[in-house]
C-alpha cells in the first residue's frame, strides 16, 4: 500500500488506457489462516483476491465458486513455442543419493512435497505414479493414504488439514519429515512447505526426492554464495532415465498452466474489471522492467528472506486470462484427467438397489451429486421389484447395497446371507437405535394400549420393526391376541376392524393368498399402488403411518418415536402435514397410561436397532471398506438437509424416507467383527424376530424356500450328472 501511495505521488506516466490508483479499489491486505480460509473469506465477500497454483485454483473454483481473472506470465517478449503461461512438474534427487537412481526406486523412500493439492507438487506426480501402477491405491478418494503407504515417510504439508483428512485418520508419517514447530508443523507455514521448502527438505537430507516446478532448482542454485550447484542434482524421468536439471523440456511429469489470481464468481463484472485494471497497473509499475521497481518489486521475495510471497518469484508480468476465465478451462483437459486418476478405485461401481420410481429419482440425483465431487466408485442405481427382490439381487451379485429396516436386516442376514456395514444414527451421539411407539389423537383420551380391539390401525409396513414386529409381539405378550394355526395375519385382521399394513397382500408375505383384505382397507393409494410395501402407497413408512392417523384412516399408528416431531410444527411442508401440532397427539404406554409424545423414553413398545446398509457376505473386507468410504464421503458433503445441491437425508413431499430415513443425522460404520445380523441386531431383537418366526409359519416357510432354492438346484444338477454316469 505504501508503494502505491509513493507511486501515486510521482509524476511518472501511466500506461495507455489505464486509470490512476485513486480511481481503482483501495489495495489492502487481510491475513487468512491458510489458503482454504482465504478462499472462504473471498466466497463470503470478506476478501477479494488471492494467487493460487492451478491445482488449488481448481479446488477454489469447484468448492468456493472462485474464478481466475489474471495469470502469471513467466517470459518477457516472444519466445518460440512458449507463451510463458505454463511450467513443468519435475522430480529432483541429489546425484549423490545412491538409494534413488530412477523412478522405479521411489517405493519406500522419503519424499518432500510442497503441499497436498498443488499441481506440480502433488496432482501430477501422484497421478503419474498411480496411473503407471507403481503406487497401489490404499483407499479410494484418499490419495494421501496411498502416498503414505508407498513412501517410507513424507513431508506433505496440509496432509492433515480437514479438507484432505475429513475423517481424521490420515497416518502421521505424512508429516514425519516436516520441520515446523507445534504451530506450523505440516502446514503451509512449515519451513519445508512450498516448492522452495520442498527443495530444502530434499537438499538438507530430510527427504530423498522432491517434487517441484522446473524453475525451482535453478532458482535455489542461482546464488553462488549458497554453495549449491545445479550439477549436484538430477531429474527423474517418467521413462526410467535421469537427466540434468536443465533438461525439463524432455524430462518432466507434465506441463501445467501458470498460477492464477482468482476472485469470487458472484462479484459483478464492474468489480472484476476494476480488479484486473489494478493488477495490470501494479504489474506495469512494480513488475519486471517497471518504472517504479526502485520503490517496490512485486515479483521478488528476497527482501523478506523468503520465496514466492503473494506471487511466484519467476513471474515477469500479470496478464488477463481472457476467455479461459473459469477454473475448469484454465487447468485444461489433462489436469482434469489427472484429478480423476487421483480418485482411482479398485471397485468400479457401487450399485444401490431401490424399490420405487421416487427412490430411483433420488438415487439418480445422488449419482450426479457424487460425480460432481469426483467420488469413487461410481454410484449406480438398480430397480428392484421389492425389498426381498433387492435382497436376492445383492445375494447373487446383481446389486451391492440397500438400506434396510431392522426386521429386514434379520431376514436379509438369515435367509439371503447379507451383512450390515453401516447404520443410521438419529441422534448424533452414536446411539444407533430408536423406539417403537403407539400414537393416538389426544382427543381420544379413553384409548389405551389395552382397548384397541375392533379399532383401526396404521402400520409403517408389514414385517417392519416398529410397524409390525414389535407391536404384534406386544399384543401377543399382553394376551390381547392369541395366535393359532401359524397365521398372525388372520388374527390381526380379526383384532382390528380395518388397517393399513403396506405389503400385507404382497406375494412375499401372502404366500397362500389368505391374508385378510381388511388389513389394506385403510390404505390411501389407488389402483395397483394400493397397499404396496414402498412409497407408492401414501401410508407406507413411519411418516405414512402417521399420515394415516392424521387423515383418520386409523385410530392408532405404530411407528418410530421421532415420527410425530418430524411431521408437525412445519417440519414437513406437505399439504397433509401443514399446521399440524405435536400436542394434538399422545403415546400409548405399556402400563395402560398415555404420555406426551416427547416422553418416548418412558413410554414405548421397545428399543430397535437402527436401519442398516447391507451388502453381500461374499464381499471382501476391502470392498466393504470401499463402499463405506464412498458413503462416508457422501455424507461429509451432503448430510445437511439445507444443502441446495443434494440433501442426502431428505426426501420429496409426500414421499418420505427415500433410500435413508429422513431423521438420519449421520451414518456410522459397523465394526468388522459385528458385521453380521445377529451381532448387529442384538439378543433382544433377535428373540422378537424368532418369536415372530414361530407364530408366522407361512412367511417363515417361504423364507426357507428362498434359502434352500440354490442348494436344491445344485442337488438336481448333481443327480442328473450321476444318472448320466450310470447310463454310461
Amino acid at each position: 500500500m505504501a508503494a502505491i501511495q509513493e507511486r501515486e505521488a510521482t509524476s511518472r506516466p501511466y500506461p495507455l488506457r489505464s486509470r490512476k490508483y485513486s480511481e481503482l479499489p483501495t489495495f489492502t491486505c487481510m491475513k487468512g489462516k491458510d489458503q482454504f480460509d482465504c478462499m472462504q473469506l473471498i466466497a463470503d465477500k470478506k476478501a477479494d483476491l488471492i494467487q493460487l497454483d492451478p491445482g488449488m485454483g481448481y479446488t477454489g473454483g469447484q468448492y468456493y465458486n472462485l474464478m481466475p481473472i489474471m495469470a502469471e506470465k513467466y517470459t518477457t517478449g516472444p519466445v518460440s513455442g512458449n507463451d510463458g503461461l505454463t511450467y513443468k512438474a519435475v522430480a529432483v534427487v541429489k546425484r549423490s543419493n545412491s538409494k534413488v537412481q530412477n523412478i522405479d526406486q521411489l517405493a519406500g523412500t522419503k519424499a518432500c512435497f510442497p503441499g497436498v493439492g498443488q499441481a506440480a507438487g502433488w496432482v501430477y506426480p501422484m497421478s503419474t505414479l498411480m496411473e503407471s501402477g507403481k503406487m497401489p491405491v490404499t483407499e479410494c478418494n484418499v490419495p494421501v493414504k496411498s502416498a503414505a503407504s508407498f513412501f517410507g515417510s513424507l513431508c506433505a504439508p496440509d496432509g492433515l488439514a480437514r479438507y484432505y483428512n475429513p475423517f481424521g485418520n490420515n497416518p502421521a508419517t505424512i508429516c514425519q519429515n516436516c520441520a515446523g514447530d507445534r504451530h506450523t508443523m505440516c502446514t503451509v507455514n512449515d519451513p519445508y512447505a512450498g516448492y522452495h521448502g520442498a527443495f530444502d527438505c530434499m537438499h538438507k537430507g530430510a527427504g530423498d526426492v522432491a517434487f517441484l516446478r522446473d524453475i525451482t532448482v535453478l532458482q535455489a542454485t542461482s546464488n553462488s554464495s549458497s554453495g549449491l550447484r545445479p550439477e549436484d542434482y538430477k531429474l527423474l524421468c517418467t521413462d526410467g532415465t535421469t537427466a540434468s536439471v536443465t533438461s525439463s523440456d524432455t524430462c518432466n511429469w507434465g506441463i501445467i498452466s501458470s498460477n492464477i489470481i482468482v476472485t469470487s464468481e458472484v462479484r459483478v463484472m464492474s468489480f472484476r474489471t476494476d480488479y484486473k485494471q489494478l493488477l495490470e497497473l501494479l504489474s506495469y509499475d512494480f513488475g519486471v522492467g517497471g518504472q517504479s521497481t526502485d520503490i517496490f518489486e512485486l515479483f521478488s521475495s528476497s527482501k523478506y528472506n523468503d520465496n514466492d510471497l503473494m506471487f511466484s518469484d519467476e513471474t515477469k508480468q500479470l496478464v488477463d486470462v481472457g476467455e479461459r476465465n473459469n477454473y475448469f478451462t484454465w487447468v485444461g483437459a489433462e489436469h482434469r484427467r489427472r484429478l480423476l486418476v487421483l480418485n482411482m478405485c479398485p471397485e468400479p461401481q457401487a450399485r444401490w438397489c431401490v424399490i420405487s420410481k421416487h427412490e430411483m429419482q433420488k438415487c439418480e440425483d445422488m449419482i450426479m451429486a457424487l460425480a460432481a465431487k469426483n467420488l469413487k466408485p461410481d454410484l449406480n442405481c438398480i430397480m428392484g421389484l421389492s425389498v426381498r427382490d433387492c435382497m436376492e439381487k445383492i445375494r447373487v451379485g446383481d446389486a451391492d447395497l440397500i438400506t434396510l429396516d431392522a426386521a429386514d436386516v434379520y431376514v436379509a442376514g438369515k435367509y439371503y446371507n447379507l451383512i450390515p456395514i453401516a447404520a443410521e444414527d438419529y441422534s448424533g451421539y452414536d446411539t444407533a437405535t430408536y423406539f417403537a411407539v403407539a400414537i393416538s389423537r389426544r382427543t381420544e383420551s379413553y384409548m389405551t394400549l389395552f382397548n384397541l380391539k375392533n379399532r383401526r390401525s396404521c402400520h409403517s409396513g408389514v414385517m417392519t420393526a416398529a410397524g409390525w414386529i414389535i407391536p404384534v409381539d406386544k399384543l401377543i405378550e399382553t394376551g390381547q391376541i392369541q395366535i393359532r394355526g401359524c397365521n398372525s395375519y388372520y388374527h390381526l385382521g380379526q383384532f382390528f376392524s380395518k388397517s393399513c399394513v403396506p405389503g400385507v397382500l404382497d406375494s412375499d408375505y401372502n404366500t397362500k393368498g389368505t391374508n385378510p383384505i381388511n388389513l389394506c382397507e385403510s390404505c390411501a393409494s389407488g389402483g395397483q399402488d394400493r397397499c404396496l410395501r414402498n412409497d407408492e402407497e401414501l401410508y407406507f413408512g413411519n411418516s405414512g403411518a402417521f399420515r394415516c392417523l392424521v387423515e383418520y384412516g386409523g385410530d392408532v399408528a405404530f411407528a418410530k418415536h421421532t415420527t410425530v416431531r418430524e411431521n408437525t410444527g412445519s417440519r414437513n411442508q406437505a399439504q397433509w402435514a401443514r399446521n399440524r401440532r405435536s400436542d394434538d397427539y399422545e403415546l400409548l404406554c405399556t402400563d395402560g397410561t398415555r404420555k406426551d409424545i416427547d416422553e418416548w423414553a418412558n413410554c414405548n413398545l421397545g428399543e430397535i436397532p437402527s436401519n442398516a446398509i447391507v451388502t453381500a457376505d461374499f464381499k471382501t473386507a476391502e470392498q466393504r471398506a470401499i463402499y463405506w468410504t464412498l458413503i462416508n464421503y457422501a455424507q461429509q458433503f451432503f448430510a445437511s438437509d439445507s444443502n441446495p445441491d443434494f440433501p442426502m437425508f431428505a426426501s420429496m413431499l409426500n414421499h418420505k424416507d427415500l433410500m435413508f430415513q429422513d431423521s438420519t443425522v449421520r451414518l456410522v460404520a459397523i465394526k468388522e467383527k459385528k458385521q453380521n445380523y445377529r451381532d448387529y441386531l442384538g439378543a433382544s431383537f433377535i428373540r422378537a424376530m424368532e418369536r415372530n418366526d414361530e407364530i408366522d409359519c407361512i412367511t417363515s416357510s417361504a423364507n426357507q424356500v428362498a434359502l434352500v432354492s440354490v442348494k436344491q438346484t445344485t442337488l438336481v444338477v448333481c443327480l442328473v450328472y450321476l444318472l448320466a454316469s450310470c447310463l454310461r
